[in-house]
């Protein structure tokens, strides 16, 4: 066993911090408890975020995690992140949990480090390569991703322990991480010790060498990825189908799980989700659910991902001049008695001598018309017309005047309500799109 000064040492020359403020995730244990020692000495801004998941031994690792901070002289905040132990796939599950719960937690200016360490490496790759992984999977942990950084993958769990007792940091064992039913702790406890006595004492070397080679070669396939644009409207992520549907199928898996990423965290998703994105966006099935409800559907040329469909805003009874804050637009009607010069984008100008007070904003109801003069026209149609994409029409306002629609915001105004050449008073009414800022 190495002296404990030789240790720290060690430990010190293979770890590395980002510049700026770091907030540790600190879950009682061994490793992070030498993550947060390590990087006190290295960066002026330190502090911990313990995630409560709620579970048997979770208030024991709560006190380990303040004792430990008390120890080190930093300060420690709890994020709740409840798992039932029961749940399905519980250690994804959590992983999930955890990793919404850090990000919510970190300051914008903050990055995330976590105790993840070489023995968790080969964990991990040894664990992909059994699900049938690809190079994404047996490149293993990745050093860094957003965020989130892994300083310790470069030390062994052993050390950590060693080096956690030597420095008599107050760090407490996980009961549960040496559960038998946690495919993990098998990994650990039994595959890995038989597979080092009766094929390669080396193994934990072979694997993390092979996460190495394999990590230069996705990184090159991500880089390409990364040039894929995916658009963010405040609610849903999209991407052009049509390049996924020609594009190398191991970029195109990539822009998926960061798509997918973009809508639900660091985790993004399993073979079989993403293999569905594809599908749809290929046009072989028309939509998919994916865990966390997420729904891929298409618009368009456009790949879209996001939560169900928000339900709807409550009717609002407005005077004019209002301005008007309904579902994600922002409605703006006032009058004047100049004519307005022309107006472009969505922006609409009727006669307000028209227009009976007080006026309604809600959605549309099925099947409802609109006036155009010569007929009408549905609601729903004069939205597709207008490009309104279908998941937002439901949520779309309009304006009733006098138990009629005067108007659709930023799409079609009712004949009856146009101004003319005897028009004195102008209503303008604009609709700005507050979710994703484009103002019309």
């Amino acid at each position: 066993m190495a002296t404990a000064s030789r240790l720290e040492e060690s430990v010190r020359s293979r770890v590395e911090f980002p510049p700026g403020s770091l907030v540790v995730a600190l879950s009682g244990g061994a490793d992070s408890a030498v993550l947060a020692w390590a990087a006190v000495g290295s960066a002026d801004e330190v502090r911990a975020v313990f995630v409560d998941h709620g579970l048997a031994a979770s208030a024991r690792l709560h006190q380990a995690a303040e004792d430990i901070a008390g120890r080190l002289g930093i300060s420690l905040d709890v994020a709740e992140a409840p798992v039932a132990s029961d749940t399905p796939s519980f250690e994804d599950a959590a992983r999930t949990v955890r990793y919404q719960a850090l990000l919510a937690a970190a300051k914008p200016d903050e990055t995330i480090l976590t105790g993840h360490t070489a023995d968790d490496q080969v964990e991990t790759v040894l664990g992909n390569f059994l699900r049938g992984a690809g190079s994404g999977g047996l490149s293993g942990i990745p050093a860094r991703r957003g965020r989130l950084v892994r300083p310790l993958l470069a030390v062994t769990r052993e050390e950590t322990r060693q080096l956690a007792t030597s420095l008599d940091l107050p760090f407490y064992d996980d009961p549960d991480n040496q559960s038998s039913g946690v495919r993990r702790n098998r990994l650990r406890s039994r595959l890995i010790p038989q597979l080092e006595a009766e094929y390669n004492p080396q193994l934990k070397t072979a694997l993390l060498k092979t996460a190495t080679l394999l990590a230069a070669d996705d990184a090159a396939l991500e880089e390409r990825a990364a040039s894929v644009p995916i658009i963010d409207d405040g609610e849903v992520v999209m991407v052009a189908a049509p390049l996924l549907a020609v594009m190398p199928q191991a970029v195109a898996t990539r822009v998926v799980r960061r798509a997918i990423r973009r809508v639900r965290g660091p985790h993004a998703g399993t073979a079989d989700e993403v293999a569905a994105v594809l599908d749809v966006a290929i046009g072989s099935r028309a939509a998919a659910e994916l865990a966390d409800r997420v729904r891929v559907e298409r618009e368009g040329p456009m790949l879209v991902l996001g939560a169900h469909a928000a339900d709807r805003a409550s009717p609002q009874s407005v005077s004019i001049p209002a301005t008007v804050q309904f579902d994600r637009w922002r409605l703006s009607l006032e009058v004047t008695g100049d004519a307005p010069p022309s107006i472009g984008g969505r922006a609409f100008v009727l006669d307000a001598d028209r227009i009976a007070a007080p006026l309604v904003i809600r959605t549309g109801v099925a099947g409802e018309r609109l006036d155009i003069g010569e007929g009408s026209k549905r609601v729903g149609d004069a939205l597709a017309e207008a490009g309104i994409p279908a998941r937002l029409r439901p949520r779309w306002p309009v304006v009733e005047s006098g138990g009629r629609i005067a108007l659709i915001p930023g799409v079609r105004a009712a004949a009856w309500a146009w101004r003319g050449a005897a028009t004195t008073r102008y209503l303008v009414a604009r609709i700005d799109d507050t979710a994703t800022g484009e103002v019309n």
